[in-house]
């Protein structure tokens, strides 16, 4: 069976993480899973195992708003990240939400169903391509919000550039994204290929072991060298509590960033003589800056590479490191030729040459049969995607900590929820002006990096401005995703659900101004069909089949219920059983005839009896409501004013949770009936008669006896022909009522359904069939239809 959640969030990483923390505290009542594709959490700080891995953001910005950093180093190695997000796992309780080995392959959006069907492939351990035929078991969801955290490159693979020799060479080429564990590299010659952030961690790492390491990069890149420990931090936290020391430390933080970052926009000389000086402090005498650490873009062009301690800069002075800027002209047996002629002699290579860019992971985005292509689709406050209903993208800063961002979409989201419940609202969805769309369009990551320029066609677009473009500005960020309006250029809407007149015999009439949905099939002696509290004459198809070979079969949604109007005032058994009458009259049924009722369907057909002795020829009681106080707690709890309607509020899962209540083999709880189920909840009319009945008939302790003492009393009065069904395995209303209602209505017969749940005209419908026939037949309680003929009347009051 399909599985509904109300937020399903793809990636396991630091971001989805942090997004199922943030609905858990502040949408506690919504339901969150997460599905990631490999076999552990932790997303990068999990994929990237190579020597010295660590954060090149400070931790207390890296680290989520919601959960203190409290390890000494400022710059933390992988493991201290690995440890910090497990411990938000556990902390956070999310372990059982969490589906390791889901790899999310499409996801398609129903607006009639105001829902996605998400699509997963069920994975063993990490080893798989993007680009290899899927493999493993199709797993299927559905979610009312996706919120994708994958991130934006390729787990599978990094950039590994062919190199002209490299099948010559005779030591070991590794790419560092998927680190060999029996890599051994002591007193070896290593050559690390590379100027990114990657390169800049691996060389002093590596050094400590390695009898030489050297950094060969065909052009330099801006390198700061920061302190591994943060003193000012550390002195805030002895004097302060530790979440008011965060919070202090990390806008400490996010301040500086920020003014490094516009320091190197708006004045890039003084941002050069600030690097310049720092690294010449430690590099030894005579080390050539302008050639290996000047780069001919300005700083924050591309990400500045931070190295915490001067680590880097300390191998060099040391002996234990270089940096060569050159090109390779080809590998060789014993190393690489350069372009200028010289040669590295090597025994292993690390080809630290950056990612491959992968939009939400490969996963593939359907909108009402409509594939989404997203690197034309402009994202909406660098978060959300332009016609793509109910969907959050989280991309973090490239000019500051990534979690920063992450954290930010989170609390959008929760906003965004929030609002929809408390309005009543199904979807949202990004509508960009006619101004934007037809405006200038620049990539949503805005570096020029080697990986952002390969990648940049995969990637969605941005706008001009805001709410379109994204600032890269955290306090601007934060003013318009925390504090600005969530209604600019979006449309909230409530799902448009349609009539369903496609089942043959299914129409529509009005009688005293109310428009009643009804289904007539067959020919012959006709048979009335009553459904149960919240239902719809959906319940009565598979008899509407097999008993209309030798029956006029009439069913109906009552009145409030389903697709049929609401009467004016509270329902009640009088209101529902009153329009019965002019109902049957409509439809040419002038004398008496069976009425079947399951459940609430039941006590109607029996307070119609006793109002209209005349039209009622025999009863079939299926699984009744009025035999006993004992119900099933959810009806209980919606008889509690206030408390019902809250709980009533439509929800998919507790649409699917009912629909499964009803039955003993949960095969009958289809993804069709649940659907039904979530559509009729929809409908305010339907919710509210459900909570008047619930209220009229019961209390939080049960069903009220006065009523049912009143009905039953007046039923034995009649003295007609009454057949009492039920299933074995009754979870609405217990089996021992079986028994019950025999006892009560002297002269009833019984009969049990075994293994059968509350609808056994669904789950044993032939049995149920043959057993009412047979009922009729023996009785001779059946009718003949006088008045109006079946075809003229449907005729009169069919509508489309």
């Amino acid at each position: 069976m399909t599985e509904h959640i109300d937020v399903l969030i793809v990636g396991a990483g630091l971001s989805g993480v942090g997004a199922a923390s943030h609905l858990r505290r502040e949408c506690p009542g919504r339901s969150v899973l997460i599905l990631e594709s490999r076999s552990s959490i932790g997303g990068t700080w999990d994929l990237f195992r190579y020597p010295g891995v660590r954060s090149d953001s400070d931790m207390f910005t890296l680290g989520y708003s919601f959960r203190p950093w409290t390890d000494p180093k400022a710059i933390a190695d992988g493991e201290s990240i690995r440890n910090y997000i497990d411990d938000t796992v556990a902390d956070e309780g999310l372990d059982s939400v969490i589906r390791l080995n889901h790899r999310v392959t499409n996801a398609e959006w129903s607006s009639e169903m105001a829902r996605w069907t998400v699509t997963a492939l069920q994975t063993t351990g990490d080893d798989y391509s993007m680009d290899a035929p899927p493999q493993g078991e199709t797993v299927v969801f559905t979610c009312s919000f996706l919120s994708v955290c994958s991130g934006y490159y390729r787990y599978d693979e990094g950039f590994a550039p062919t190199f002209p020799g490299a099948d010559t060479f005779e030591g070991r080429i590794v790419h560092p994204q998927h680190w060999p564990v029996d890599l051994d590299y002591e007193g070896k010659r290593v050559v690390i290929i590379g100027s990114g952030a990657t390169a800049v961690t691996l060389v002093p790492a590596m050094a400590k072991a390695a009898a030489h390491v050297t950094m060969l990069q065909r052009s330099p890149t801006y390198i700061a060298p920061v302190a591994s420990s943060d003193r000012h931090a550390d002195r805030i936290r002895r004097l302060l509590p530790t979440k008011l020391a965060y919070g202090l430390v990390r806008a400490k933080n996010i301040g500086y960033s920020m003014l490094t970052y516009q320091l190197s926009r708006r004045r890039p000389g003084t941002m050069k003589s600030i690097l310049r000086k720092a690294a010449l402090s430690t590099l030894p005498e005579g080390f050539d800056y302008d050639k290996h650490l000047t780069p001919a873009y300005n700083p924050w062009d591309q990400r500045l590479c931070v190295i915490p301690d001067a680590d880097l800069f300390r191998s060099i002075s040391d002996g234990r490191a270089d940096i060569v800027t050159d090109s390779i002209s080809t590998l060789t047996p014993t190393g690489i030729e350069l372009a200028s002629g010289a040669t590295l002699d090597a025994d292993v290579i690390v080809s630290a040459t950056g990612l491959n860019i992968l939009a939400m992971g490969g996963m593939t985005l359907v909108v009402d049969g409509r594939p989404v292509d997203v690197p034309t689709t402009l994202t909406y406050k660098g978060m959300m995607l332009a016609g793509v209903p109910n969907f959050a993208l989280t991309i973090g800063y490239t000019n500051a900590s990534w979690t920063l961002k992450a954290d930010l979409v989170a609390q959008y989201v929760c906003r965004v929820l929030k609002h929809m419940s408390d309005k009543g609202y199904d979807t949202v969805v990004p509508d960009p002006p006619e101004s934007v769309s037809s405006g200038d369009l620049v990539s949503l990551i805005d570096l020029d990096a080697g990986y952002v320029r390969r990648g940049v066609s995969q990637l969605p677009r941005q706008g001009a401005k805001a709410p379109w473009r994204l600032h890269q500005n955290y306090v601007r960020d934060f003013r318009l995703l925390r504090l600005g309006r969530i209604t600019d250029d979006v449309r909230f809407e409530r799902r448009r659900v349609s009539v369903p007149l496609a089942h043959e015999g299914s129409a529509f009439m009005t009688i005293g101004g109310l428009g009643l949905r009804y289904r007539i099939t067959g020919e012959g002696s006709p048979i009335l069909l009553l459904h149960g509290i919240g239902r719809s004459l959906e319940d009565w198809d598979e008899q509407h089949e097999l008993l209309s070979a030798h029956h006029r079969v009439i069913s109906i949604d009552m009145p409030g219920f389903a697709w049929s109007d609401r009467a004016a005032g509270a329902a009640s058994l009088a209101t529902l059983a009153g329009v019965l009458d002019p109902f049957l009259e409509s439809v040419g049924v002038a004398g008496a005839l069976p009425v079947i009722g399951n459940s609430l369907g039941g006590a109607v057909a029996m307070t119609f009896a006793v109002t209209h002795p005349e039209r009622v020829s025999s009863l079939v009681l299926v699984n009744s409501v009025g035999f006993g106080k004992e119900v099933t707690v959810a009806l209980r709890v919606l008889a509690i004013k206030g408390v019902g309607a809250a709980l009533a509020r439509p929800n998919p899962k507790t649409s699917a949770r009912s629909a499964e209540s009803l039955f003993y083999d949960k095969k009958f709880a289809t993804a069709e009936r649940i659907d039904r189920s979530y559509s009729l909840a929809l409908r305010p009319g339907h919710t509210q008669t459900l909570l008047d009945v619930a209220h009229e008939l019961g209390t939080i302790r049960g069903v009220r006896p006065q009523w049912r003492e009143s009905l039953l009393g007046a039923v034995r009065a009649l003295g007609i022909p009454i057949l009492v069904t039920w299933g074995d395995h009754d979870h609405v209303l217990p089996f021992l009522h079986h028994d019950a209602a025999v006892t009560a209505l002297p002269g009833a017969e019984g009969h049990v359904f075994a293994r059968t749940g509350h609808m056994p005209q669904i789950e044993q419908s032939e049995e149920f069939a043959a057993v009412v026939e047979e009922f009729l037949a023996r009785t001779g309680s059946a009718a003949r239809t006088t008045g109006v003929p079946r075809a003229a009347a449907d005729s009169a009051h069919s509508r489309a």
